[in-house]
């Protein structure tokens, strides 16, 4: 990286309430952050039965999360879960509709 380059703001927020865990996405998801996304995922107590992942607050979503969302979606499926995404913005959103991920993720709009 160069000395001028400042990379964008990057979070997670991590929220349970009873069987629900919730995963928001704040900012970019890029190659760089997606070890964060990673280690949010796998610090998540064990027991929800739903788990959300919150993209509504995302300004960009990278194929390396796309990759992640889809393990866990069939870690969902071997182990009992429900999986839900919330809706990134429409500029974001509209990868997720290229790629064809209607029918692998369950989308719910925010």
């Amino acid at each position: 990286m160069t000395d001028t380059f400042k990379p964008p703001p990057f979070g997670i927020e991590l929220a349970r309430d009873g069987a629900t865990a919730t995963v928001a996405i704040l900012g970019e998801l890029d190659i760089s952050t997606t070890p964060e996304l990673t280690e949010a995922l796998r610090s998540l107590e064990p027991g929800y039965d739903t788990l959300v992942v919150d993209l509504s607050r995302c300004t960009f979503f990278a194929s390396s999360g796309i990759s992640i969302l889809l393990e866990k979606s069939h870690r969902a499926k071997e182990e009992g879960f429900e999986l839900v995404v919330i809706k990134a913005p429409v500029e974001v959103q509209r990868m997720f509709d290229l790629a064809g991920l209607d029918d692998k993720l369950t989308f719910r709009d925010p």
